[in-house]
């Protein structure tokens, strides 16, 4: 009796100290992620939009929280039109749609928001951390089920503390990514345990209710499907002959989901092409092939990676690194039945070699698996040698041992802040625009706040984050970088009148792009559009116009463009002599009329001054870059811009505030915040 008790009683103490290693897992990733606030509250004047709204951290978020707020005032309709997107296509075509159903995150934020009474920005301080912790529970209790321990537990600690993790799920990102482990994992653990528990039929169709909510949540089913194919050759493969109770789990698993799953082997397809085989290529494809291809400014598609930039991302230290992945690939082999529905997610995590950087956030977990699989192992040959509960309790030691070395190796981690995509300026300049602009107004500008638009000055946008692939850019950045008032408001009028269908349409008769770029830019094509057009600058623009400069500069002939140079130079200082000595170690001597780059050294132009009164221009040579001082209401505003930037009309509207009457009409002047003018057609 007593020996049983005792034996009772250590297991229960070791269940208890499991829940509790766990449990600190998941505090130690809220603690990475929750402490930003302290910063945030002392930044509030700027990262705020008012006292109970701080700003969001991705673009994305602006988007999931539009989708919140239109179904708050009754706006949102599923599979019907969304004028606030890819104007004027939402108007002329039904393919641009509120999506079904209401995504899930913008569904529940905006009722939890609703129930505590606070603003949804408020509500995501929490919200998007406390949500990417929960992985770490399927993910223990699928490999402690399958007695591995130690790789469950660190398996969490590795994913909730990679820096890629924590970059997508901080504070204020408000993006799916923050249940994109959770619902995998638990999808997987379900279905694997269909195969070992007295209770199967239970076990399926809990998979099938979070194979629902994860398409609900995340709105691509490809994943689903790979999961269904693995399920019923498991079961082939396991039973010879699939029984009643196997073929009533199929049914379980997918006539609940058959809503989206007919989209699932297409949308495979596309996603291995995009992400196996394509490579990010100059120029675009299909019937857009002559246009630049705007992928190649996302900086996270533009190279292969190598194992101490993965590392980087994931666990910072590389022998640790290896080490994981090591054991991540014996583990998979080993336990190549029980774990089946692991692989899919942990191949997707290898594509961060090859694609994007988010991918780091599937392989991050099977790094700390790896590690922890060596532990389980070992602890497995010693129980040949030592007592098991001695075992069990060096094997917890070394848990809180390797936990401590990984938590002290993301140095990278511990100093990252999540950052807001838009000042508090800019933001409450957004906020102003739904108030001075007429309700039918739409806004021309470059893609990155689309959603931002739509959200705060709640117009519509001919660009955004979900369309700024397509020959539309390609026209805004046109308009910014050529030199003629007259072809930016004809492009201006003909994408507001015809847009993407129009474009389409003209190529699809033999039209090349060149020629219709043509034809646009001298206004064959003109006709005045129906709704009131604004171009809208913000500060974020002048770093981004090397990009803006380069697309809109495109050569269709040589498949290239040139790109554009706008350098802000805050904060600069004058020293003895004129100098001028300006952040990043730029230097600028008018005297010997020469600019410092560190180590190059370029001839400087002229100088430009904008002040209240106009624009003074001091230009001296042919060649050279020019400095610009721009007078503001919050001080002055230093520029470097070379000479093709110089006579772009990004930079004499924006910068200069020079336009011509005749085709626009200045609405707003917040610079360096936010100008606006209103196309006169």
């Amino acid at each position: 009796m007593w020996p049983t008790n005792s034996a009772r009683a250590r297991e229960w103490t070791l269940r208890g100290i499991k829940i509790l290693c766990l449990v600190l897992i998941a505090l130690a990733g809220l603690q990475v992620r929750l402490d930003d606030q302290a910063i945030w509250k002392k930044r509030q004047n700027v990262w705020y939009l008012d006292r109970n709204r701080p700003i969001f951290a991705s673009y994305d978020a602006f988007y999931f929280a539009r989708m919140a707020r239109d179904w708050q005032e009754g706006r949102y309709r599923s599979g019907k039109p969304d004028f606030y997107r890819a104007v004027p296509d939402s108007y002329l075509t039904d393919n641009i749609t509120y999506p079904f159903p209401v995504p899930l995150m913008s569904f529940s934020a905006e009722k939890l928001s609703r129930v505590f009474g606070i603003p949804l920005e408020r509500l995501d301080l929490y919200f998007t951390p406390i949500l990417a912790v929960l992985f770490v529970l399927p993910l223990f209790l699928y490999l402690e089920s399958l007695g591995y321990t130690a790789a469950g537990l660190l398996g969490g600690l590795v994913g909730v503390t990679a820096l890629i993790y924590v970059i997508r799920t901080s504070i204020m990102r408000f993006d799916t990514d923050s249940l994109n482990l959770f619902f995998p994992f638990m999808v997987a653990w379900c279905l694997s345990m269909y195969f070992r528990s007295s209770r199967p039929r239970l076990w399926v169709s809990l998979a099938s209710f979070f194979s629902f909510l994860y398409y609900w949540w995340y709105a691509h089913p490809h994943l689903i499907l790979v999961n269904i194919l693995l399920f019923a050759g498991l079961l082939r493969w396991e039973r010879g002959c699939l029984e009643r109770e196997d073929w009533l789990a199929l049914a379980i698993l997918v006539v609940p989901n058959l809503w989206y799953l007919w989209k699932s082997p297409v949308a495979l397809g596309k996603q291995i092409y995009e992400y196996v085989v394509a490579v990010v290529r100059p120029e675009a494809t299909g019937i857009f092939r002559d246009y630049p291809n705007i992928q190649q400014s996302i900086s996270e598609l533009q190279h292969f990676k190598n194992l101490s930039e993965v590392a980087r991302l994931t666990l910072q230290n590389v022998p640790l690194f290896l080490l994981g992945l090591a054991g991540t690939v014996v583990l998979l082999v080993r336990e190549r039945r029980a774990l089946l529905f692991l692989w899919p997610y942990f191949l997707i995590g290898l594509l961060v070699f090859r694609a994007g950087n988010r991918f780091a956030m599937y392989l991050a977990p099977f790094v700390g698996v790896g590690v922890g699989f060596w532990m389980d192992l070992a602890f497995r040959q010693g129980r040949k040698r030592l007592r098991e509960s001695t075992l069990h309790l060096l094997r917890l030691l070394g848990i809180v041992a390797v936990g401590i070395w990984i938590l002290a190796s993301q140095k990278s981690t511990f100093a990252y802040v999540a950052t807001p995509k838009a000042n508090a300026f800019v933001v409450r300049d957004m906020v102003k625009l739904s108030r001075i602009l007429p309700p039918r107004a739409w806004i021309w500008s470059w893609w990155d706040y689309g959603y931002a638009f739509q959200y705060l000055s709640r117009r519509g946008t001919f660009v955004d984050g979900g369309h700024q692939l397509t020959p539309k850019t390609y026209y805004v950045a046109r308009s910014f970088t050529t030199s003629s008032p007259r072809e930016a408001r004809n492009i201006t009028a003909f994408i507001a009148t015809e847009g993407l269908l129009g474009i389409k349409k003209r190529l699809k008769k033999g039209t090349t792009a060149a020629a219709l770029t043509e034809a646009i830019s001298r206004g064959e094509l003109y006709r005045p559009p129906d709704h009131p057009v604004y171009w809208v600058f913000t500060q974020d623009l002048s770093p981004k116009y090397g990009w803006i400069g380069y697309f809109g500069s495109w050569d269709f002939r040589k498949h290239r463009g040139r790109y554009g140079f706008v350098w802000p130079l805050n904060p600069c200082r004058e020293m003895p002599q004129k100098i001028l000595v300006c952040q990043r170690g730029v230097r600028i001597d008018p005297i010997t009329r020469r600019v410092f780059l560190g180590h190059r050294e370029f001839p400087l132009r002229g100088i430009v001054y904008r002040e209240a009164r106009g624009v003074n221009q001091r230009l001296w040579g042919p060649e050279g870059m020019i400095l610009e001082i721009v007078s503001s209401s919050y001080g002055r505003v230093f520029f470097l811009v070379d000479d093709p930037t110089f006579r772009s009309l990004f930079n004499q509207m924006y910068i200069l505030r020079q336009y011509d009457p005749r085709y626009f009409r200045l609405v707003m002047d917040d610079f360096p915040f936010m100008v606006v003018y209103e196309v006169k057609f």
